[in-house]
C-alpha cells in the first residue's frame, strides 16, 4: 500500500508541474531542413527602427546600365532574381 501511495503522489506532483508550464513558452517546430526548432515567446518588442534620412529628402540618379529586373520570385529561403542586359 506504501507504494501505491508514493506512486499516486509522484503521479499527481508530475501532472500539478506540467499544467504550471504554458504549453506555449516550449513549443517545439520541425522546419523545412529536417531540424527542430524551441520557439521562445520575445520578452520585449523590438527597438524602434531609426533612419538617417528623412521623409521628405529626394534623389536623382542618372540610370548608366542598361540591364533591369525582368521577374523575381520569392522563394522562402531562395528567393530568385532573373534580369536581363541590353535595349529594351
Amino acid at each position: 500500500m506504501r507504494y501505491v501511495r508514493a506512486a499516486l503522489l509522484a503521479t499527481a506532483a508530475i501532472g500539478l508541474i506540467a499544467t504550471a508550464a504554458p504549453a506555449s513558452a516550449q513549443q517545439v517546430i520541425m522546419g523545412p531542413d529536417g531540424h527542430y526548432y524551441r520557439l521562445v515567446p520575445v520578452k520585449a518588442p523590438p527597438p524602434e527602427t531609426v533612419t538617417g534620412i528623412p521623409g521628405q529628402a529626394t534623389a536623382d540618379v542618372a540610370n548608366t546600365s542598361s540591364c533591369r529586373l525582368t521577374s523575381f520570385t520569392n522563394g522562402e529561403y531562395q528567393p530568385e532574381y532573373v534580369t536581363v542586359c541590353g535595349p529594351p
